[in-house]
This record gives structure tokens, C-alpha cells and sequence, in this order.
């Protein structure tokens, strides 16, 4: 799945969740697969980045820190998007 991440070749994507439109820039940061997300609704733009974990493969995490839970939303629509268009 990692894989899949970091080889997109659509540096911006657009897909739809739960009524609204998330526009996604892949973001060129050395060493993580990270995302900066507009969202149609009203919630600020979040960046998002990929990162190992000491108890887990990886986790999602907002930059700056703060919006960790949202992060980890958003970072599992994004990998289950590419994923489909594979």
C-alpha cells in the first residue's frame, strides 16, 4: 500500500466523501508521503503526512501537530482513493 503512496503519479487529485469535495496535492517532502487537503465544506486546508510508528507500521499526522484525529481520517480516504483507481 506504501508503495502505492509515494509511486501516484497524480501529484493533485479530487475525489468526494460523505458530501464533500477534497482537493489533494501531493506534497514532495523527503523521507514521507505527505498531502496538503482543501475541503469544499467549511474546515480549514490540513497537511498531512505519513510517518512510522514505534507501536505500528505507520500512522497519519497533521503539520503542525493538533489535528491528529482529523489527520488519520482523512489519510485513510486518501489511501482507500488511490487505491480504488488502481
Amino acid at each position: 500500500m506504501l508503495n502505492q503512496l509515494i509511486d501516484t503519479k497524480d501529484q493533485q487529485f479530487t475525489f468526494e466523501s460523505h458530501g464533500v469535495t477534497l482537493d489533494c496535492m501531493r506534497l514532495d517532502l523527503a523521507g514521507y508521503v505527505a498531502f496538503h487537503v482543501k475541503f469544499s465544506s467549511n474546515r480549514r486546508p490540513l497537511t498531512i503526512a505519513r510517518a512510522k510508528g514505534m507501536n505500528a507500521p505507520f500512522f497519519w499526522t497533521s503539520i503542525p501537530e493538533g489535528r491528529q484525529k482529523e489527520a488519520e481520517g482523512v489519510g485513510k480516504l486518501i489511501e482507500e482513493y488511490l487505491l480504488e483507481k488502481e
